[in-house]
């Protein structure tokens, strides 16, 4: 298992959460605090840059990015996944964020456990189960993980597949 700074385990956080100030709150308030309560834990937030903004800071660096900055981002998502035991992914909305599917994907094929969870009660993607997408899920399960549609729940998965 990877470790830095004396953490265990490391996990990253998959999410479009970063996007909008009430996200943001619930990665600063919920998310990281849930995650952390495992002990031992790194949490990589690829959206920890951002969580120190306001929103419009965040508007014009949005505005200001241009294709070079833009995929030094994406690869830096990369190379943290890389340092990653696994991915807590956030999959609410209609459909999976197309940016947490990616990092879904991308993670699986890296050979990291990935974890779903889905609070959002709406109905989308192919799955009557889990209301996401039927390879967004299969790539899931394929890594080892499962999706939860609570936050709980699937930090409880994450704890007991440490070892």
């Amino acid at each position: 298992m990877a470790s830095r700074n004396g953490a265990t385990y490391i996990v990253y956080l998959a999410s479009p959460l970063g996007f909008t100030e009430e996200g943001r709150k619930y990665i600063k308030e919920v998310l990281i605090p849930e995650v952390l309560q495992l002990g031992g834990v790194e949490v990589i937030d690829p959206w920890k840059a951002v969580l120190s903004m306001d929103a419009k800071m965040i508007a014009g660096l949005a505005r200001g990015m241009g294709h070079g900055q833009a995929m030094q981002y994406g690869m830096e998502n990369f190379k943290s996944i890389d340092m990653a035991d696994a991915v807590l992914a956030c999959l609410n909305g209609s459909d999976v964020d197309s940016g947490t599917a990616i990092e879904i994907g991308y993670a699986t094929k890296a050979g990291k456990l990935v974890v779903g969870y889905r609070t959002d009660y709406r109905l989308g993607g192919e799955s009557i189960d889990s209301g996401i997408n039927l390879q967004v899920e299969a790539a899931i399960e394929k890594s080892g993980g499962r999706v939860y549609d609570c936050l709980d729940d699937a930090v409880k998965f994450l704890a007991s597949k440490r070892t």
